[in-house]
């Protein structure tokens, strides 16, 4: 597996895109796991060689949850794409079709564009673009799955956004990559609205890979007013394996 972070940050950060990962496997579809925050992940899948025709790859696509840091990347496929598969929960598939009845009323009739809904429940796997995919309940302020795919013995556990939780931790158990939404480090002083908006620190995103026994961690939706360093020391001081903060773009390898 290729896993591109095409946004890494949290919703008005001044220089890094809100949410989406992109996941590549020979031989197998594209797949998208939400779409950032709008248009700019046109720009993102644009410097990866999606353009123009190879758009047409990208019509599977998870999305975790309806916040707009997660969903509103959806604009941009439905203009560009002309078939999309959305795999999501109930709540997530009815916002979906709001944003886009809202802001493209008549594209799709004019250019014929297809979308196809699945509805997609915690505790349930699926196959998806040729990967196992697994979802997991979380503590969210809406509706929200984490996200557990595997191929060939490797795993990709992605946490959305939510509390830090068992489900969170039953979505990483054994990962070879854990994908966590730490919007910030304990110690920084942004911390106190971390409870508040239901997502982890640095120092709790640690503390749920060494549970699930995960080989390595990845932290991300990084806030505006986030101390990079400083999540990077504290995940590094709980958590034995490898820790990744990553810019936009950036691409890691499971083989």
């Amino acid at each position: 597996m290729k896993i591109t972070l095409l946004g890494t940050g949290a919703p008005i950060h001044t220089v890094r895109n809100t949410l989406g990962i992109l996941v590549e496997a020979t031989g197998l579809k594209p797949l998208l796991i939400d779409t950032c925050g709008g248009f700019e992940l046109s720009r993102a899948l644009a410097k990866l060689g999606y353009q123009n025709e190879r758009l047409q790859e990208l019509g599977e696509v998870i999305v975790t949850h309806q916040h707009g840091d997660h969903i509103g990347g959806v604009m941009a496929l439905f203009i560009a794409v002309k078939k999309l598969d959305f795999y999501a929960n109930q709540a997530t598939l009815k916002a979906i079709d709001g944003l886009i009845a809202a802001a493209y009323p008549e594209y799709g009739q004019v250019r014929g564009h297809v979308v196809n809904h699945h509805e997609v429940k915690a505790g349930q796997s699926y196959e998806i673009a040729g990967f196992k995919v697994s979802f997991f309940e979380m503590i969210h302020r809406v509706p929200t799955l984490a996200v557990r795919l595997e191929r060939q013995n490797k795993i990709l556990a992605f946490s959305a956004d939510g509390l830090p939780c068992e489900a969170m931790i039953a979505c990483a158990k054994d990962a070879d990559l854990f994908i966590c939404d730490a919007m910030c480090a304990a110690g920084d002083s942004y911390a106190q609205n971390s409870g508040l908006l239901m997502h982890p620190t640095a120092k709790e995103a640690a503390e749920m890979a060494k549970k699930a026994g995960a080989k390595a961690l990845v932290l991300t939706h990084l806030v505006r007013h986030s101390n990079a360093q400083l999540m990077l020391d504290e995940a590094r001081a709980i958590f034995e394996g490898p820790v990744y903060l990553p810019d936009d773009g950036t691409t890691l390898n499971l083989y």
